[in-house]
């Protein structure tokens, strides 16, 4: 009898130990937004090291829809807070090592997620800031993030405690949704336009605006050329190369 009462009881806490680790993912499939922040708190200035810009890149990397806290919203991200999650990044740094943790928590303040310890030894904050932050995300390479269609916890906790929005809302072209795959670029402000990385991060193209967010002025090693929408994130790269015509697709999230 002594044995079947302490195997139950091991049954018992390795179920429950089950749903601990699986409760961070089925709590993250409820969500399709997060939102991060456009400065660190432990950061002098807004996206230093572009920091900001990687955590958002690296978060549509593993598939959900992101947006600054300086963003104009569309409307199915905007209405309240309990529909998204809220991103930060946390450094610990010395002398000899950075580490980074990335977390995610609900409109109550609820941590739901944390990343394991990023690390970096390099000297330059630059270098080690950033492969802090690419070690962090590796977390999500263990919990498989899929959305589920549900809307975070609007409706489940009534209107007693939940925080109006106050993030802007409006329509933008250039905040289609887009599917997100190993080969899309991520575009980063630059003066007068944008550059478009991938997920080494490493640069790829140069855009600067024309008169019509449809068309950027592009360019790409030693080719000039233009960058033109066709829709839901797909560009195509029109340049000529000995008088002919080359063209590229390009699936780009801006």
């Amino acid at each position: 009898m002594k044995k079947f009462f302490s195997a139950l009881l091991l049954i018992i806490a390795v179920s429950a130990s089950a749903q601990d680790v699986a409760e961070p993912q089925s709590t993250m499939n409820n969500y399709k937004f997060v939102i991060v922040p456009s400065k660190f708190s432990f950061l002098k200035t807004p996206d230093q090291y572009q920091l900001n810009t990687f955590t958002k890149m690296f978060f549509e990397k593993y598939g959900f829809v992101v947006f600054f806290d300086t963003d104009l919203l569309p409307p199915e991200a905007a209405g309240d807070n309990c529909n998204k999650l809220f991103a930060d990044v946390i450094a610990d740094s010395n002398m000899f090592i950075t580490k980074i943790n990335v977390t995610l928590r609900d409109c109550m303040n609820n941590e739901i997620f944390r990343t394991e310890t990023g690390s970096s030894r390099e000297k330059e904050y630059k270098t080690a800031y950033r492969q802090a932050l690419r070690e962090a995300f590796k977390s999500f390479d263990t919990v498989a993030y899929a959305h589920n269609g549900k809307d975070g916890i609007r409706g489940q906790i009534g209107n007693s405690g939940v925080q109006a929005s106050t993030l802007k809302t409006a329509p933008s072209p250039l905040k289609e949704e887009v599917v997100v795959d190993k080969n899309t670029l991520f575009a980063q402000p630059i003066e007068n336009g944008f550059q478009l990385v991938n997920s080494e991060p490493k640069v790829v193209y140069k855009l600067k605006k024309t008169s019509s967010e449809q068309v950027f002025l592009a360019e790409k090693d030693a080719q000039v050329g233009t960058l033109i929408s066709k829709g839901k994130g797909k560009w195509v790269f029109e340049y000529y190369v000995d008088g002919k015509l080359m063209t590229e697709e390009v699936t780009v999230k801006f």
